[in-house]
């Protein structure tokens, strides 16, 4: 009798652990709300501190400074969702690095940097998404999103970009070599440097001449209006120009003074 007690008692005990896991349970999370218009009382505010509108920047460099605000009233649910920028020199639209600090949920602050803008006039758009949820009278909520984006006009100043036509370590067959070249953007004086020797100033392209056998290499400089120079790669090439034969070259020689001996032989016989 003793053992059915205890055995029953630790049947009771096993069911009553395992039941909450064998039974059919509704699920306690509810169907997330649908979407809708976001409130009129929600808004997204980007304070821009840099780039400021027709500003000049130097080194394709410019530090991106602004915050983010969603403001409206406290009992809608608002959060800032991402923010993300595209240069018109860009591709693809970049991601703004989610600040380290957040002050609040509303407030967001941004400083990071952007590089390798090309010189010339620019304009920059920056794009914040915010979402939340907020109610309706008769109880419902609704999900909503909610975007904004503002324009920077601004200008870049860097050294100018050289590029070469030509290829590194290509052959040419002649002792001239044509140096042709392009510049990203206006310039006011262009040299080139031929196997480290002394700077010469060109107008633009030009053809390199009388040059030996063997490796050569070349480097160009260019300054623009601002005194931003840029100087290029150094473009390395072969020159393997046909050589004039000795031998021919000494046989033309000798045919030349017969042939000038003769003539003064024939005057002299002329002559008597």
């Amino acid at each position: 009798m003793l053992k059915s007690a205890v055995l029953l008692l630790i049947l009771t005990l096993i069911i009553s652990i395992t039941a909450p896991f064998l039974s059919v349970k509704a699920n306690p999370y509810k169907d997330p709300p649908p979407e809708g218009p976001a409130p009129e009382s929600v808004h997204i505010i980007i304070n821009m501190a840099s780039p400021t509108w027709n500003a000049v920047y130097n080194n394709g460099t410019i530090n991106a400074c602004f915050n983010i605000t969603v403001e409206g009233p406290s009992s809608i649910d608002k959060q800032l969702w991402l923010t993300t920028y595209k240069g018109d020199w860009m591709q693809e639209s970049g991601w703004a690095p989610w600040p380290k600090i957040t002050h609040t949920m509303y407030f967001h602050p941004f400083n990071f940097s952007i590089t390798n803008i090309p010189f010339g006039e620019h304009n920059l758009n920056f794009t914040a998404n915010a979402q939340g949820i907020y109610r309706l009278e008769n109880g419902s909520s609704r999900h909503y999103s909610l975007e904004k984006t503002i324009s920077v006009k601004f200008s870049m100043r860097t050294n100018p970009i050289i590029t070469f036509s030509s290829h590194q370590n290509t052959t040419v067959e002649t002792s001239d070599s044509l140096l042709n070249f392009t510049v990203d953007h206006p310039v006011t004086e262009m040299a080139y440097c031929l196997d480290g020797q002394k700077s010469i100033h060109i107008s633009g392209n030009t053809t390199l001449t009388g040059l030996s056998n063997g490796q050569h290499n070349v480097t160009v400089y260019a300054t623009d209006e601002y005194g931003y120079t840029g100087i290029s790669d150094t473009l390395f090439f072969n020159v393997n120009a046909p050589e004039f034969p000795t031998a021919i070259a000494v046989a033309s020689i000798a045919t030349i003074g017969i042939i000038a001996l003769g003539i003064v032989v024939y005057f002299k016989k002329y002559k008597k």
